[in-house]
C-alpha cells in the first residue's frame, strides 16, 4: 500500500515538473506563457486589428485569466471573433487567446507599409545608410523598432538603437535570442524593402541598449560569413516571404 502511495506521488510530480520547469525558463526572459485557448466554437473572422497599448493575451476572456504572453502596443493581431465586445477573441503570432477590446483598433491604410521591394544585396548594400536609425517591422507580429546599420559584408550588421527597441526585437523572436530567421521589413525613407534577420546578438560590444553585439539582417542573394547554405537558405526564405506576406496586405 505504502508502495503504491509512493510510485502515485511520484508520477504525479513527473507531470508537473515540465510545466514548472517552462514557467520557470520563460519568467526569466520577462514573458510568460500559458495553454492557448480554443476556438474551435467560432466561426473566424476576416479582421486585423492593432493593439493601442501594451496589453496581455490571456486564457480566458477576464483579468483573472491566464497570461499567454503580453504584447506591445503597435502589434497586429487577427480578429477570430467580436464576441461580447468587450473582449475580443483573438489570433497573435501563432497563439489564440482574448484581448480587452479597449485597447484595439482596426487596421487602417496608415498602418501599412508602401510598396514592398525586393532587391538583391548588390543594390541593397549601397541603399541603406549607415549609422542612421531605421525602422525595422516584424511580418508575423507587426512589431516595430528602431536599428542602426554598421557594417557591409555579406549582409548587413545592425543594432537596436535603445533597450526597448531590444525589448520589442526580442519579444519578435518569442521573447529568447535564437538565431532562426525572421520575415522582416526595413523602411529608408519612403520606400519598404523585403529582409530577413536573426535574432541571436554576437560579435560582443556594449552600446547601452541591453544588446550584447549585434545582429545580422539578410536581402535577396545575401550570405553568411561563414557560408552556411542552410542558414541562407532559411534567410533567403524568410526574405521572400516578407516579400510575398507584406505585397498581400
Amino acid at each position: 500500500m505504502y508502495i503504491k502511495a509512493f510510485i502515485a506521488s511520484l508520477l504525479f510530480c513527473i507531470i508537473l515538473l515540465p510545466t514548472t520547469v517552462l514557467g520557470l525558463e520563460i519568467e526569466d526572459v520577462g514573458y510568460i506563457y500559458g495553454d492557448t485557448a480554443n476556438f474551435d466554437e467560432y466561426e473566424k473572422i476576416q479582421a486585423t486589428f492593432v493593439t493601442t497599448a501594451r496589453l496581455n493575451l490571456r486564457c480566458s476572456p477576464s483579468t483573472d485569466g491566464e497570461r499567454i504572453t503580453t504584447v506591445n502596443a503597435g502589434s497586429r493581431v487577427e480578429i477570430v471573433a467580436f464576441r461580447d465586445g468587450v473582449w475580443f477573441a483573438v489570433e497573435y503570432d501563432g497563439m489564440q487567446g482574448y484581448m480587452y477590446a479597449e485597447f484595439l483598433r482596426e487596421l487602417s491604410d496608415s498602418d501599412l507599409p508602401g510598396q514592398v521591394e525586393l532587391l538583391a544585396w548588390s543594390t541593397m548594400s549601397s541603399l541603406i545608410p549607415k549609422h542612421t536609425p531605421l525602422t525595422v517591422i516584424d511580418v508575423r507580429t507587426g512589431l516595430t523598432f528602431q536599428m542602426i546599420s554598421f557594417s557591409h559584408g555579406s549582409h548587413a550588421d545592425m543594432f537596436t538603437t535603445t533597450t526597448e527597441d531590444t525589448d520589442i526585437l526580442r519579444q519578435a523572436f518569442g521573447g529568447r535570442w535564437c538565431w532562426e530567421p525572421r520575415p522582416m521589413l526595413l523602411i529608408i525613407g519612403e520606400r519598404t524593402f523585403a529582409a530577413s534577420m536573426s535574432g541571436m546578438p554576437h560579435g560582443g560590444g556594449s552600446r547601452g541598449n541591453g544588446m550584447n553585439g549585434h545582429v545580422c539582417m539578410h536581402f535577396l542573394y545575401s550570405r553568411t560569413h561563414n557560408g552556411n547554405t542552410s542558414h541562407e537558405r532559411n534567410h533567403q526564405n524568410a526574405v521572400h516571404e516578407a516579400y510575398n506576406t507584406a505585397s498581400s496586405w
